[in-house]
Order: C-alpha cells, then sequence, then structure tokens
C-alpha cells in the first residue's frame, strides 16, 4: 500500500469514528421528504426507492437543501480550525480536514439515500464494511476523478435489483469496486500531501488562516457537492422503479392517487370513520341506549353537513332489516390513506363495543380485528388504543 493510500485510511478512519457521521437512510429520507410527500407515501420508505414516491424535481431540492447546509457548516467549521488553538479532533489530523470529510461523509450517505443507492449500514445499524470504499468513491467523484464516476455507475448497476435495506457483498464485489476505490484513495492522498502545505501557511496568520481555511472549503465544497449530485442523478435508469414489480406498482400508485384526493377533501375521510362506528353499532342487532349516545355524540362534533349527521344517526339500529348486518359498505383504502383518521376510527369503535360495560362479543372482536388489520394498523397498536379507551373511561 502506497503513502498516499496510508494517508487517507488514516483520515478515513479518524472521521468515521466521529459521532454523527452515520446517517440512517429511513430517517433522513423521511425528514427530507416529508415536505413532499404524504405520510403514506414517507411510510413506504423502508422498502422502496425515493423516486417510487416523490418527483425528480422534489429529489433535487431535497438535495440542495442538504448541500446548502452541509456547505454552510462545512465553511464554518473549517474557518474556526483555521483559527491558532481551534477544532483539533485528533493530533495527527487537523481540524479542518476532519471537519471537511465529515461532511462529505454524512453528505454523500444522504445524497445516495436520495438518489436511489441501498443503505449503507450493516445489520448492527453500523457502516458497513464496503461503506469506506463508497465513501472514498464519492469524495473522488467530488473531486473530478473519472475513475470515480465509473466507479458509481459499476456499483449502480450492480445494486439496481437488490432490496434497499442492504448493500449487498457480491454485487459491490462484482462492480469491481474495491480497486476502484483503492486508486481513487491513491489520488485524494496525493492531493492532499500536497494540499497540506498550502493549509499550513494559512495557519501561521492569527485571522487570515482561519479566512483561508474557510474559503477553500467554500470553493471546493459546494462545486464538488454539486458534481457528484449530478452523477448520483444520472443513475436513475437503474433505479426508477427497479425495486417493486409492475402489478404492485400499479396498486401503489392507485393509492397514492386515493390518499392526495382524501388531503383535497376531508370530509370523506371524516365520513368514513363515522361509517365505520355507525357499523359497530349495529353489529349485534339492537342498539342500546349507551352505544346510540357514543355514536350520536362522535357525529355531532363532526364537520359534516347537516343532512349527512341524519343520514348516519337514521341508520343506527336499522342494518338488522336489511340482508346485511352493517349500514355502510366501508372504503378502507380511504381510511388507510390517513394514520390519524385510521386510529381515530379504531378508538371510536372501541369506545361504541365498551358503552355497554359487557364484554365485547366475538362478531365485534373480529370486525374491530379485520378493520385494523386492512386500513394497516398492526395488532400491538390496536391493544394499546384499547387500552387507551378503558383507561381514559375509568
Amino acid at each position: 500500500m502506497t503513502n498516499e493510500n496510508l494517508l487517507w485510511n488514516k483520515i478515513l478512519a479518524v472521521v468515521l469514528k466521529m459521532p454523527g457521521v452515520k446517517v440512517n437512510r429511513v430517517a433522513f429520507l423521511t425528514n427530507a421528504l416529508r415536505p413532499y410527500c404524504t405520510e403514506q407515501k414517507l411510510a413506504m420508505l423502508g422498502s422502496v426507492r425515493p423516486y417510487t414516491i416523490a418527483s425528480d424535481a422534489d429529489i433535487d431540492r431535497a438535495a440542495k437543501t442538504c448541500i446548502n447546509r452541509h456547505t454552510a457548516l462545512a465553511t464554518t467549521a473549517s474557518t474556526i480550525a483555521g483559527l491558532p488553538g481551534g477544532l483539533a479532533m485528533a493530533a495527527t489530523i487537523p481540524g479542518d480536514l476532519s471537519q471537511y470529510y465529515f461532511h462529505v461523509f454524512v453528505l454523500s450517505q444522504k445524497m445516495a439515500y436520495l438518489y436511489g443507492f441501498p443503505d449503507f449500514c450493516d445489520e448492527n445499524d453500523e457502516l458497513s464494511d464496503s461503506a469506506s470504499d463508497l465513501l472514498t468513491i464519492f469524495m473522488g467523484s467530488m473531486m473530478g476523478a473519472s475513475v470515480a464516476d465509473q466507479g458509481i455507475s459499476e456499483l449502480a448497476k450492480g445494486v439496481a435489483k437488490s432490496a434497499v435495506g442492504r448493500l449487498p457483498r457480491v454485487a459491490i464485489t462484482k462492480a469491481a469496486v474495491f480497486p476502484i476505490a483503492s486508486k481513487v484513495a491513491r489520488m485524494i492522498g496525493l492531493k492532499l500531501s500536497k494540499d497540506s502545505f498550502a493549509r499550513g501557511l494559512g495557519k501561521f496568520l492569527p485571522v487570515a488562516g482561519g479566512l483561508f481555511s474557510g474559503s477553500m472549503t467554500l470553493f471546493t465544497f459546494r462545486p464538488g457537492a454539486l458534481r457528484l449530485q449530478k452523477r448520483l442523478k444520472a443513475q436513475k435508469m437503474h433505479f426508477d422503479d427497479g425495486d417493486i414489480d409492475a402489478l404492485e406498482y400499479s396498486n401503489i400508485k392507485a393509492s397514492f392517487i386515493k390518499a392526495e384526493l382524501s388531503e383535497k377533501d376531508p370530509v370523506s375521510k371524516e365520513l368514513a370513520v363515522l361509517q365505520a362506528v355507525v357499523n359497530m353499532a349495529n353489529i349485534n342487532g339492537a342498539v342500546s341506549d349507551a352505544r346510540y349516545k357514543v355514536v350520536e355524540e362522535k357525529v355531532a362534533n363532526a364537520n359534516i353537513k347537516e343532512e349527512q349527521m341524519l343520514d348516519l344517526l337514521s341508520n343506527v339500529g336499522t342494518a338488522s332489516h336489511s340482508n346485511s348486518i352493517f349500514s355502510y359498505e366501508l372504503d378502507y383504502e380511504l381510511l388507510g390513506c390517513d394514520p390519524d383518521y385510521a386510529e381515530d376510527a379504531l378508538r371510536s369503535m372501541i369506545k361504541v363495543m365498551c358503552a355497554d360495560g359487557q364484554q365485547p362479543t366475538m362478531a365485534e372482536q373480529m370486525y374491530l380485528t379485520m378493520t385494523a388489520k386492512t386500513i394497516g394498523i398492526s395488532k400491538e397498536r390496536l391493544n394499546e388504543l384499547r387500552s387507551e379507551v378503558v383507561a381514559e373511561a375509568q
């Protein structure tokens, strides 16, 4: 291994141990894309790539926000580190270098996730053995190394059909990432050896040294980040919707359309909740005064039209005279579009079920469980909601 490789590996080892250098893929993407996506879409990020739930323009906006933020943070920290007695992350590595590459690595992970790459962390939620090689290649791309750009393209081809949860070792090996990372590491180490003289001179000047380090960071970090963004964005041809089959993708898109329509018409979701409540009240035939009171109060507090209220209340206790035990055929897809409305429906159904102070019947329990499962509420969460409702009633 050359001296240049050793120099880069030395910096790499220090920076990868810094607190906060690891980026949680799902948590980051959820926060970054929240301004552009519904909660239903965001909930799918553990199993799909951002292209499935967000437009190209929105992903680009999220990436630019990250670039601007980390450019500002890296520049500020570099300026401080350039002052006498400034930041010193390790005795053997200047503080401005360590913080510079800290932001490079954090930003690289964020942009890789935005543009479709799998999670860099292993099953223990730690950066995988392959992560250091990938981050080295991303650094090389920021520096304009064509061999690094080639490595990104080969890597994208290798992981395009894999799950988004983890980087597959076999695909990375086939993509010849390791040899490319070694070449890039040597290039970075060589550049660092030369640049260290320029940075060293700046430290002799009390204030100018800080401005020198800060300006160097500003004029290298942002252009490099934009260069990496362009290269990662170019991999969309490999990633676009590659993680789900055509039928599943069609179903997901249909659900998204319904979710977006429901956001424009919240009354439809509120009606779905109330219909579920009426169905629960009617499930045992005759409706007691206690149950009717719960339904009446829920309907009265709803933001719906008066004629809709009258229709709902007129159907309480009437289902047993029809061919169905239910007055309404629920739109479960609509209820499942919004977690808040979904849980509100279940809470209200539980209140009706418990209104008489009697043990729930088998039919009631089955209907509640079936509804929860259909609208995407886990059994554990359903049990929590039941406990909360019972506690409130005591």
